[in-house]
């Protein structure tokens, strides 16, 4: 009888002890989430990690060129439209885009619209807003920004399609 409820006991008190961290460190980017589904969502009101946020603007180019590097690599262009709803892309190369969008004027990126699969390509400017704020809302919803760089590189949750939204942006508001 006493050893039944030090197992019950030892249950329960594992089940506490795994819920209570998960609970509490479940930190995602809530600034004001009220609202957040509603409203159209700034840039600038994004919460980032505090290491990408400091990171100096030429770090944060090559950062980036690495990642559309990759993008290129990846040869998206030729590829059918479906094969940008892979998820294949990881949320501290998200942030990064997402930062450089922030505080692109610095520096340029050496490529141009070209890069892209028609699909991305043929979407009206309103659709390319939207996408872009539903990339926001899912960063928001989804991504802890306490967690470090490692940890969001193990956060393979971003698609091609979302990625190439991002960077078409970035090409687009480089460009004028």
């Amino acid at each position: 009888m006493n050893l039944m409820f030090l197992v019950i006991g030892l249950v329960v008190l594992l089940i506490v002890v795994i819920l209570i961290p998960t609970s509490l460190g479940s930190k995602k980017n809530k600034k004001s989430s009220e609202n957040i589904n509603n409203s159209e969502i700034k840039i600038n009101d994004l919460i980032l990690p505090i290491k990408i946020e400091q990171m100096n603007p030429y770090s944060l180019f090559q950062a980036c060129k690495i990642i559309t590097d990759s993008y290129v690599a990846l040869n998206y262009v030729n590829k059918p439209a479906s094969a940008l709803d892979k998820i294949e892309w990881h949320s501290w190369q998200v942030t990064l885009l997402i930062q450089f969008l922030k505080v692109h004027k610095d520096f340029i990126l050496p490529y141009d619209t070209k890069l892209f699969n028609s699909m991305i390509l043929n979407l009206s400017n309103g659709l390319k807003e939207k996408e872009m704020q539903k990339i926001f809302r899912k960063y928001i919803n989804h991504v802890n920004i306490e967690k470090n760089r490692d940890e969001l590189s193990k956060e393979i949750i971003w698609t091609a399609r979302e990625v190439s939204i991002i960077l078409f942006n970035i090409l687009k508001n480089q460009k004028g």
